[in-house]
């Protein structure tokens, strides 16, 4: 399939003509701040497409954060039905690291049991991604989530210092969006630039790295659950769960029942819950089998790293940096687990192996 390249104008007007289908949600830049977040686009011009990350991950748009599972009365008889609201959508401007964690959900919430309300919604959404360049937080180069090859319909990658992209379709439905839009037939010049930009990523974190190879990770963490890494990084953890809440391969939740004054209606709903939360092991009779701070932060890392990586064999991490971009502690995967290399280095070394 060949590749289009398209000015910065040709895309925000494929925005304008996706908008006329159906409802566009794209990253934009919080007023007031140099942030951005991911909202319905109601003007293509004021989309951001150069952007290193935004706020909560795209996931929230599959995976709301407080989702109505049922909907119960008991004014006739009990009686309850499911709820499930769904919408075409078109998530635009979704960076690799994001597609990589919504991949990483469509394995997990589709696993053991089928979650149907995320598999109708994702059933219901394209995706357009977009190229990005990591700044001083981002790991994808550690985690191999630089590149994606599936999980998106229209990948647009820029070149020219952003005054153009190169746009490429893996499905029908990114076709589609390629035959509505403007621009020209890439050259093999652009097509160098599209590697050059690969390489420039690469470049942007060879300081920034894991010491280990990421399919290793598993076979680093086993026999590690006592190692003093995590007594020592937990002494900084505020408990607050924003790294659970930012992550985009998070997918931890709690019920909830919403009653309505009268006391013969209400919902069953789930709402985002995180492993970081002091409550979030808790049980009958309010026994915390997770209570202290270092046992919490032990469980993030192995659901990440080893326990999720040696079920499905990937890691449950995109190397995204949110994370440590929101953590008021500082708390930093990579330095972390190069923390934890370093602990096991010393121990191989104190037996002689």
């Amino acid at each position: 399939m060949a590749l289009l390249v398209m000015s910065e104008d040709y895309v925000r007007a494929l925005i304008g003509k996706l908008m006329k289908e159906t409802r566009v949600v794209a990253p934009h830049v919080r007023e007031g701040r140099k942030q951005w977040q991911f909202a319905d686009v109601v003007d293509p011009g004021r989309v951001a497409l150069e952007y290193v990350s935004t706020i909560l991950p795209p996931k929230k748009y599959a995976f709301p954060t407080e989702d109505d599972l049922v909907h119960w009365r008991t004014e006739e008889g009990f009686s309850a039905e499911p709820v499930l609201s769904v919408e075409p959508l078109v998530l635009f401007g979704v960076h690799p690291c994001d597609i990589y964690g919504l991949e990483s959900l469509d394995i997990s919430l589709t696993d053991t049991y089928v979650d149907p309300n995320w598999v109708a919604r994702r059933r219901a959404m394209r995706i357009v991604g977009i190229d990005c360049l990591p700044d001083e937080w981002c790991f994808c180069s550690s985690m191999k989530t630089c590149s994606v090859s599936s999980g998106y319909d229209l990948f647009l990658t820029p070149i020219n210092n952003w005054s153009e992209y190169v746009a490429e379709a893996a499905t029908g439905a990114g076709a589609a969006m390629l035959a509505v839009a403007e621009g020209r037939e890439a050259s093999s010049h652009d097509l160098a630039q599209m590697r050059a930009w690969q390489n420039d990523k690469l470049a942007r974190q060879r300081d920034r790295r894991i010491n280990t190879e990421v399919n290793d990770l598993p076979l680093h963490f086993t026999g590690f659950a006592d190692s003093v890494v995590w007594e020592r990084w937990s002494r900084k953890c505020y408990s607050c769960g924003t790294c659970n809440t930012t992550c985009p391969t998070c997918f931890c939740f709690d019920v909830l029942d919403k009653l309505k004054l009268s006391l013969d209606e209400g919902y069953r709903s789930r709402v985002w819950d995180g492993c970081m939360l002091e409550d979030f092991a808790v049980v009958a009779p309010h026994e915390n089998f997770r209570e202290e701070r270092h046992e919490r932060l032990r469980h993030r890392f192995y659901r990440k790293y080893a326990y999720l990586y040696t079920r499905y064999g990937r890691p449950y991490c995109s190397g995204c940096g949110r994370c440590v971009r929101q953590c008021l502690a500082d708390i930093d995967p990579v330095k972390v687990i190069n923390d934890l290399l370093t602990e096991a280095r010393k121990e191989a070394a104190g037996h002689g192996l």
